[in-house]
């Protein structure tokens, strides 16, 4: 290559090149995506608000709840233990009840052995015919 031909290469070359450098971009400037780039934090920023103010008033109903539920669980508590004591009472009374009737029933019971047992006696000095096993059985047919 001869002398000319390389100083025009090198000519063409750099004027590409200072056009290059010197033709605006097409981009926008910096200062219009700064721009948007602030916007679009400033909405993310007011809807983390909004997200954490909804979140805050469920927070508080879910703990207005969970005191209500436990009130109502105490006072069930309270209510069943009043409940289990009256009804201890109750058993103690009716255990009471039985155990009298029982001893009523026992004496009942040996006043019973003790007149038949007289009558038997009465039976033997009036030598009349003793109680006998048949006379049992037809007695005990009747009941």
């Amino acid at each position: 290559m001869t002398r000319s031909v390389r100083i025009l290469a090198f000519l063409l070359v750099t004027t590409l090149g200072a056009y290059g450098c010197m033709k605006a971009p097409s981009t926008p400037s910096t200062a219009a995506i700064q721009n948007t780039k602030l916007e679009k934090l400033e909405e993310e920023y007011r809807s983390a608000i909004t997200t954490r103010e909804q979140l805050r008033q469920k927070l508080l109903a879910a703990e207005q709840d969970a005191a209500a539920q436990k009130k109502a669980l105490a006072e069930a508590n309270s209510a069943a233990a009043a409940e289990r004591d009256a009804l201890k009472a109750e058993v103690k009374a009716r255990t009471g009840e039985r155990d009298a009737l029982q001893g009523q029933y026992d004496t009942f019971r040996k006043t019973l052995r003790d007149m038949i047992g007289t009558a038997d006696t009465a039976v033997i000095k009036l030598n009349l015919p003793a109680h006998t096993e048949s006379a049992a059985r037809s007695l005990s047919d009747r009941n």
